[in-house]
């Protein structure tokens, strides 16, 4: 993966991940109540330019495999990590090799009723016998909802 593309996706993942520490009051979390953290191949890479497009590349189908990853890793996001409902989960594959992730979850807030699907966008990294998936983000708000439906559409994995 180049450096530039890795740092899209360390740039994209900041805001998200900043928001989970480890150790945090799970009560407390805004956007998720367990500890997230970027791989540290990835962690130390600089931001792009503000401005830089997202790469898109065609969609490619996902194993069994990949698609487990990829829900464990969303549902580590969710408040209610045990009632989280998947729907629709689409990939694109850029020139670079890079997998990006769209789909859709429903799953329970705070107050114990379901939100209705919201949009996530993240990015399968590693090798195919031990795949990771870093989630870049999740819906929650009409703002961020947005975000990532806009992401999904210029990476071509749009659900």
């Amino acid at each position: 993966m180049s450096r530039r593309v890795a740092s899209v996706v360390v740039a994209l993942a900041l805001p998200w991940l900043g928001a989970c520490q480890t150790g945090a009051d799970p009560a407390a979390a805004d956007s998720a109540h367990l500890a997230v953290a970027l791989p540290a191949a990835y962690r130390d890479l600089p931001a792009p330019p503000p401005g830089t497009p997202v790469e898109s590349g065609p969609r490619v189908g996902l194993d069994a495999r990949q698609q487990e990853i990829i829900v464990v890793a969303v549902a580590k996001w969710m408040k209610n990590p045990g009632s989280a409902q998947f729907g629709s989960m689409t990939a694109a594959r850029n020139r670079f090799g890079v997998v990006t992730v769209c789909g859709t979850v429903n799953g329970r807030n705070g107050a114990g009723t379901y939100t209705g699907l919201q949009p996530y966008i993240g990015v399968l990294l590693g090798p195919p016998a031990r795949p990771e998936f870093v989630v870049v983000g999740i819906g929650g708000t009409a703002r961020e909802r947005a975000d990532v439906t806009a992401l999904c559409r210029e990476s071509g994995a749009t659900t």
